[in-house]
């Protein structure tokens, strides 16, 4: 059986007429009376009577109706559920950012999303660029934002701007007057980290590593997963730390932090909207990355 043939059975049957339920349909007659049939033959038993008062439905046939009709409810409740997935309407899509693009640059695309397609609920989980990454091999999350270099066997990945790391101390700190600091200087000066797996901490690695300088070798005196954690521990008087710009702008502006210049150094990273490899985006989706696409880092 088939859609066609349930609703030309309810119109005939709730009309009680063959005619009424084929103009319902807008078909003819016979046509209609050929469907009815179609379908006795298939459940291999009358559904419907045919007598001087119209078209009564049987015991089966009563069966049959309040079971057809629960099956074109669904069928309509998933057309609009469909066009509203279409339309991006009543939707909610989960979606993730490392700790830097997750504070500084998803809520602004929030924002921005709000005001063009307000009927999008956005989910958003943080974590550093590996948890974020994982989250999309699990599917617990649709796209990502993240500062590091994503596997192109499993993941689409797009650029979407660069992000200075610079090397920061507290206002009064014994480099804050110094022009530049030699690189191997690190080594004896308390440094914050971020934790393995973050692309902080990735960028960090490589950058020093041209110089010869294990992070391992460091006198790095904490190890904290948050961005501005890091920051509060510099103000602090706990150390120095390398944190994106994005991070520290306020307090650079403010005098409160100061940038040190590490000769001859400069690390940048690029961050990447990324998604599985092969899926294709929900419409709510899509437009969350024109929007991620939009904002200005």
């Amino acid at each position: 059986m088939n859609i066609k043939q349930l609703e030309i059975f309810v119109t005939v049957a709730t009309t009680g007429s063959f005619s009424k339920g084929a103009d319902a349909a807008c078909i003819t007659q016979s046509t209609a009376s050929q469907h009815i049939a179609t379908l006795e033959g298939l459940c291999g038993v009358r559904l419907l009577d045919r007598t001087g008062r119209g078209a009564i439905p049987t015991g089966a046939g009563k069966i049959m109706l309040a079971h057809a009709q629960q099956v074109l409810r669904s069928v309509k409740e998933t057309e609009q559920a469909i066009l509203q997935f279409r339309k991006a309407d009543g939707v909610e899509i989960s979606i993730g950012g490392s700790t830097i693009p997750g504070t500084y640059l998803l809520p602004k695309a929030i924002a921005a999303l709000r005001d063009s397609d307000p009927g999008i609920t956005v989910k958003v989980e943080i974590g550093d660029s590996s948890e974020i990454l994982a989250k999309l091999l699990e599917e617990r999350i649709e796209i990502g934002i993240v500062g590091t270099t994503a596997d192109h066997k499993l993941f689409t990945s797009e650029p979407l701007g660069r992000d200075l790391i610079l090397l920061v101390a507290r206002k009064g700190h014994g480099w804050s007057e110094r022009e530049d600091v030699r690189p191997e200087e690190l080594l004896t000066e308390p440094l914050i980290m971020r934790e393995k797996g973050s692309g902080t901490n990735d960028v960090v690695d490589a950058a020093l590593m041209q110089y010869g300088i294990k992070t391992g070798d460091l006198t790095v005196c904490a190890t904290i997963s948050s961005s501005e954690a890091i920051k509060q521990a510099v103000l602090a008087g706990c150390g120095v730390a390398f944190i994106s710009e994005m991070a520290v702008r306020e307090d650079l502006r403010q005098g409160d932090l100061v940038a040190i210049n590490l000769t001859g150094l400069t690390i940048t990273r690029s961050f990447s909207l990324v998604y599985r490899k092969g899926r294709t985006l929900s419409p709510a989706a899509a437009a969350f990355s024109f929007m991620v696409r939009k904002v200005n880092l």
